[in-house]
């Protein structure tokens, strides 16, 4: 197992404890804000991302994966927020001592599929936008991250036709490294 893959997991189990610790409800509102970040971040970093090589004089894929990525924070945390909101106002319900268990071991399970789905979305969004050679070695020695570009298969409907077009460079990458 390669390092990038080891890292891979400890995010994704990170993602699982989140859902552990907060339960089913804020854990909802998390997955929610991954699947808005990804519809709001693919359509707009575009021209963020435009604004911030002009401001800084930065070339390459660095400025729209980094766009990318803070855009897809920042939409999904102020969406969890809301719900973490709206599982305050349903603790009554939620901290019920049946309840209260079930409701952090589904969080614990949405969790996960929210880790697989923000991190799936990542490496597809870094795999059509390389950053460097280096990095993409890691990506192509990866045994997860193939897997994980399944994954984000569910949300391949919310990207923008251009971002699915672009080829990715994976195999383009393994050969100039091999």
């Amino acid at each position: 197992m390669a390092l990038v893959d080891v890292i891979i997991l400890i995010i994704i189990s990170g993602f699982g404890l989140f859902g552990l610790w907060f339960g089913l409800v804020h854990t909802a509102g998390s997955l929610l804000g991954t699947i808005l970040g990804a519809y709001l971040a693919s359509r707009y970093y575009e021209p963020m991302a435009d604004w911030l090589m002009k401001i800084t004089g930065w070339e390459g894929n660095a400025p729209k994966v980094l766009v990318f990525i803070i855009a897809f924070i920042i939409i999904n945390r102020l969406v969890g927020f809301g719900f973490w909101i709206v599982d305050k106002v349903a603790s009554v319900i939620t901290n019920l001592p049946f309840i209260k268990g079930l409701n952090r071991f589904l969080g614990m399970l949405l969790g996960l599929f929210e880790g697989l789905l923000t991190i799936g979305l990542i490496i597809y969004f870094v795999e059509r936008f390389p950053l460097s050679e280096k990095i993409m070695s890691f990506l192509a020695d990866s045994v997860l991250a193939p897997r994980l570009d399944l994954v984000v298969n569910i949300l391949l409907p919310l990207l923008p036709e251009a971002l699915k077009m672009l080829q990715s460079t994976v195999d383009y990458v393994e050969a100039a490294v091999s």
